[in-house]
């Protein structure tokens, strides 16, 4: 295997896990969201914290991992 075959490799399976981060991100923001309209406080907060820990991963996945 090349190093360019497995530099794309790479880049795509870094690419599929920001992804998935990032769609779990939303998942966790529609929580959030829907725990401050029911007045559920801790829910809300601990799903919003869960989903900003997620941003910093994705964020440092694309840092670490860019080619």
């Amino acid at each position: 295997m090349t190093t360019k075959t497995r530099r794309g490799r790479t880049t795509s399976a870094v690419a599929i896990y920001v992804i998935i981060l990032v769609a779990f991100q939303i998942f966790l923001m529609s929580v959030a969201m829907e725990a401050f309209q029911t007045y559920n406080a801790s829910l809300a907060w601990a799903t919003a914290a869960v989903s900003v820990v997620l941003a910093a991963l994705s964020a440092a996945f694309l840092r670490y991992f860019r080619p």
